[in-house]
């Protein structure tokens, strides 16, 4: 077991990344050395003063991902850069050139099979070369719609069928999902918006794929389905005003078959304006289980602690493209208080999945 703190690079500060560098400085096993980012107003200055820490940290950002990965020899990066594997691709080589491990945010790498399975396989056999574990890792897709329902069945003897909902209030969370939405936008409008991009909710099939392999299910079909959801008055955020009739958001919804029936739903809604939100999770099944999270998970903070709890397991993880299967459970550790170090109790080793909080 590494008896030193892990070296962390961040590659890419938006509020995402901010908020994940933000958590590792509060890690006494996790030490950032460095960052990453193109956003000319952010390079240059020192990353400690960026994330608003107290003291400096004495590393610059940089623009130049191998100035900072040759400068540093990270143990672990953390890229938060993109949604799409084509675009991390290229960053995720140039940190295996150093022998660097990878955790990223990119929801299309949570499970990269079912987009790309020619980059997959590249992904594979270069991270073998390096030596390191590459995951993806984000609360959705990542754990939400994926990895809770799959634990949920633990004490499942069979099951006949999936379910899942997540209903999101999006006037709480950042721009970047408000404009991935199309809120604000004309219905025909909406439309054409719709048809010049790809799917606004990056993963859902993702998950999908990711639940019917760990089941050992084989799916013959595979439904999506895509469609707004107007607003009935006037819905405001600091970032997008939407008129009744107009855009608030998105419905979207991918359902599995195996054999003409249908055993996976999952339902993804985002709008503005949205009060009655929630996670839902129905196994129908011996037993049947049924879960419901009011309120929801914070997708933006669940992604965070997610992203640093995984840190540590990279470098056990076997080399090669890993998905969260490949996890053991993650879940809160409490830290060690500063009361119990003065009175000189052991800390032990690092532990793998202490996150601490101040």
């Amino acid at each position: 077991m590494l008896q030193r703190p892990i070296r962390v690079v961040m590659y890419g500060l938006g509020q995402i990344g901010t908020d994940i560098a933000r958590l590792i400085l509060k890690q006494p096993h996790l030490q950032l050395v460095g960052g990453i980012e193109r956003d000319p107003l952010k390079v240059g200055g020192d990353l400690g003063e960026l994330l608003g820490s107290s003291q400096p940290l004495g590393a610059r950002v940089r623009a130049s991902a191998g100035d900072v990965l040759r400068q540093t020899r990270p143990d672990v990066v953390v890229i938060a850069t993109a949604s799409f594997l084509r675009d991390v691709f290229p960053q995720i080589r140039d940190c295996l050139a150093v022998g660097a491990r990878v955790v990223s945010t990119c929801e299309e790498l949570v499970y990269p099979p079912a987009s790309h399975p020619e980059i997959a396989q590249d992904l594979e056999e270069e991270a073998q070369a390096a030596g390191v574990a590459v995951l993806g890792i984000g609360s959705n897709p990542g754990f939400v719609m994926d990895m809770l329902p799959i634990l949920l069945t633990a004490p499942s003897i069979d099951i006949q069928r999936v379910r899942v909902e997540r209903v999101v209030d999006a006037s709480t969370r950042r721009v970047t999902l408000q404009q991935r939405i199309g809120a604000g936008l004309d219905p025909l409008a909406f439309r054409d918006w719709l048809h010049q991009r790809t799917t606004p909710h990056v993963g859902l099939v993702h998950s999908l794929r990711m639940i019917a392999d760990a089941f050992g299910w084989q799916l013959d079909r595979i439904d999506e389905h895509t469609e707004p959801i107007i607003a009935e008055s006037w819905l405001r955020t600091p970032y997008v005003t939407a008129a009744p009739g107009q855009v608030a958001g998105i419905h979207q919804s991918a359902r599995g078959f195996v054999e003409r029936r249908e055993v996976l739903n999952l339902d993804w809604r985002t709008a503005i304006g949205l009060t009655n939100t929630y996670d839902a999770i129905r196994i129908e099944g011996t037993p049947p289980i049924d879960m419901l999270v009011r309120g929801g998970v914070h997708g933006d903070l669940a992604t965070a602690a997610l992203v640093v709890r995984a840190i540590p397991h990279l470098m056990q993880l076997r080399p090669g493209l890993r998905t969260v299967l490949d996890l053991p459970v993650l879940h809160y550790t409490q830290a060690q208080s500063p009361l119990s170090r003065e009175r000189g109790q052991s800390a032990g080793p690092l532990r793998p999945t202490n996150i601490t909080s101040s």
